[in-house]
């Protein structure tokens, strides 16, 4: 039976893991941890919004190379890698209400008929809680397989009451012919098309600023509510599925407290920390805090930026901080102790 994903986040697949990958503690006390739906995804692979105009979007994309498909039950898990390298860096979960369409004709196609080397763009929620886990399992709500004679473009943004994109780059002129749908095939009248997250099909655009075009098709990123996203069964054979449990465990105490500082989200380790394994060193006359596990090793001290992974370093977005005698760092380092 399909289950609602549990996970936290807003920032999210808005995200983009930041450079600067963190370890976690948390200082004495009780504390889950809160963590944005984008962390757990590379920050090359957001494509969908820049920082200028990123909150009018509610969407962002990941993009990967199909390196393997499997049909499990009632999914397909599509193997992403970047292209370069056969590392995997992502996979799709796809059920039969995923919307797949074709960038070269338009058309929706199954998932049965996607093949190994497609390039794929999958569009989820930024709001949307993600697996904690690497590499993502995603679920997204609309795929798109690229134009590999690249004859045809796609353009996703918030589109405002002129239907001008966020980015000010295109402005849609929309004809009789053009086909506007959401992402789960229902029709939509051009008047719905005001300041709403749009996925645009074209081919020519004029020279002028903006771009104008008369798209072929658009498909309206409307928000489903959360109980309409599903994850796979718990007993679905698919390489580290078994993680799901922790992932929910962990995704719970996210839920429960974190916040914000300018752009990264603060989350409170120690709970977090001993869940996934390691031992918990806190010195308080140098306010400095050692995790270990197995032949792993973090060392970090609060208001410092950097901190020490075995015999290498690394940087945080934001110092680890005390706040109500717990120990908070951003939540992007909840990846490198995983």
């Amino acid at each position: 039976m399909k289950r609602p994903i549990k996970l936290v986040g807003v920032l999210s697949l808005a995200l983009a893991i930041s450079s600067g990958v963190t370890p976690i503690y948390a200082s004495m006390g009780e504390e889950p941890i809160a963590i944005e739906e984008n962390s757990l995804i590379p920050e090359y692979k957001t494509i969908s919004a820049t920082d200028k105009w990123e909150d009018k979007i509610n969407y962002m994309s990941f993009e990967g190379v199909v390196k393997e498909i499997k049909q499990l039950e009632e999914y397909v898990y599509v193997s992403l890698a970047d292209g370069n390298t056969d590392e995997i860096i992502g996979v799709f979960s796809l059920s039969e209400e995923t919307m797949i369409v074709d960038q070269a004709t338009g058309e929706t196609i199954k998932s049965s008929e996607l093949k190994e080397g497609q390039k794929l763009t999958g569009y989820c929620r930024k709001d949307m809680p993600m697996i904690l886990i690497y590499p993502p399992r995603i679920s997204p709500e609309l795929v798109v397989v690229k134009d590999e004679e690249e004859k045809s473009f796609v353009k996703h943004s918030n589109f405002n009451d002129e239907l001008v994109s966020a980015d000010n780059s295109l402005k849609l002129n929309i004809s009789e012919d053009t086909v506007i749908t959401n992402q789960l095939g229902e029709e939509y009248e051009a008047e719905q098309l005001y300041n709403e997250d749009l996925v645009v099909f074209y081919t020519v655009t004029t020279r002028s600023i903006p771009a104008q075009t008369n798209p072929s098709k658009i498909i309206v990123l409307k928000k489903q509510s959360q109980e309409n996203i599903v994850t796979p069964d718990e007993n679905d054979e698919i390489s580290d599925i078994d993680e799901s449990n922790e992932i929910d465990k962990i995704a719970e105490m996210i839920k429960e407290d974190s916040y914000k500082k300018d752009e990264a989200v603060m989350v409170p380790l120690r709970k977090i920390a001993e869940h996934l394994g390691y031992e918990i060193e806190w010195n308080n006359e140098n306010r400095s805090i050692i995790l270990k596990k197995e032949n792993a090793s973090f060392t970090l001290t609060i208001g410092k930026e950097d901190y020490g992974y075995n015999k290498s370093l690394g940087k945080f977005e934001q110092a680890p901080e005390l706040s109500n005698g717990k120990t908070y760092v951003t939540q992007s380092f909840i990846d490198r102790l995983r």
